[in-house]
């Protein structure tokens, strides 16, 4: 069977071993090429910084723009998707992709339901998109807001998949945020914004390898996507959630803890705080540091870490370099701030 050809002007990128196809002209990236003919290439960041788009060249060659500040080390062979454009025709090792194009990209108006502000600088904001516009989601992927001057925020979805067209966001107030500073003193319900996506390959994997869920800050929001979606398939895999911040009041969803447990029974939760006051007890340091203390050997298991990139090359490092964790399993979704 020959693979499926989409047409459109620029060069051939063919993905093997499935065989699904789509072009790329030199000006876009292999990547936004990819999710614009609806093929989900693994990826997060989108601006070079997480290291989950790289993928093998198999044929071909690309260009790359210049890697992002804390961009991992390109293995050889390798593309950075969400950074390299064609020079030729390529073929790229995509086996978790496959051959038939999937759900493309939908632009729509969203209705500000309610904003609730849960923490010094998180507000939980709900959203409803016209269910006729063809949006629609996995858990751990997240949306851009389009901004009137041109500019776009990134926000996960932290909530399973609504029939209805119900989405929530967990927006970080930064200090100078343009877009996160209104959120958090100004939207109200009611209000519109423009949304593009959705966007990421962020997602739980299939199997029975014990899970390690790890994130700092609002990098809970895809998370807790998983939990409301696969809570009984993370029980079943021993899921353990490690979360991190500064101070307890930064973990802006444990105002009773008992009852974020009863909400998820048989996945097990460890607060760690960096800058914890005298009267914490509990586990305190950097968060991947804790999880290497208590899973010195990862071989076994799968882990999934968001938030602070940071955070993210760090625990991917230390995770495969000296817990024997597989590159394989280790999936990201790291948070870039933009102001």
């Amino acid at each position: 069977m020959e693979p499926q050809a989409i047409s459109g002007p620029g060069f051939s990128i063919t993905l093997s071993p499935h065989g699904g196809r789509f072009s790329c002209s030199t000006e876009q990236t292999v990547l936004d090429a990819a999710i614009a003919a609806g093929f989900w290439l693994p990826h997060s960041c989108r601006n070079g910084t997480c290291g989950s788009c790289h993928l093998p060249v198999l044929e071909g060659t690309v260009r790359h723009d210049p890697a992002a500040q804390y961009a991992p080390a390109l293995p050889e062979g390798q593309c950075r998707s969400c950074q390299a454009h064609p020079v030729t025709d390529l073929v790229l090792g995509a086996p978790g992709v496959p051959r038939e194009a999937g759900r493309r990209i939908v632009t729509t108006g969203a209705k500000v339901l309610d904003v609730q502000r849960t923490s010094r600088d998180v507000a939980v904001v709900r959203l409803r998109v016209p269910p006729q516009s063809g949006f629609g989601f996995t858990p751990g992927q997240y949306v851009d807001v389009l901004l009137k001057d041109g500019s776009r925020r990134s926000y996960s979805m932290a909530n399973a998949p609504d029939p209805d067209g119900h989405i929530e966001w967990h927006v970080r107030r930064m200090h100078g945020g343009r877009f996160s500073c209104h959120v958090y003193d100004q939207l109200k319900p009611g209000a519109m914004l423009r949304i593009e996506g959705p966007f990421g390959a962020f997602g739980l994997h299939p199997g029975d390898a014990p899970v390690v869920l790890i994130a700092t800050g609002t990098g809970y929001a895809p998370i807790a996507a998983l939990l409301q979606a696969h809570g009984p398939e993370l029980a079943r895999r021993r899921a353990v959630l490690y979360w991190g911040a500064r101070a307890l009041e930064d973990l802006y969803a444990l105002d009773d803890p008992d009852a974020w447990q009863a909400r998820h029974p048989g996945v097990r939760l460890v607060p760690v705080l960096s800058e914890p006051d005298a009267s914490w007890q509990g586990r305190s340091g950097f968060v991947h540091e804790v999880v290497l203390a208590d899973h010195p050997d990862l071989s076994g298991h799968e882990v999934y870490a968001c938030g602070n990139p940071l955070m993210v090359e760090a625990a991917r490092a230390r995770f495969t370099g000296t817990a024997q964790l597989p590159a394989t399993r280790f999936h990201a979704d790291a948070f870039i701030a933009r102001h």
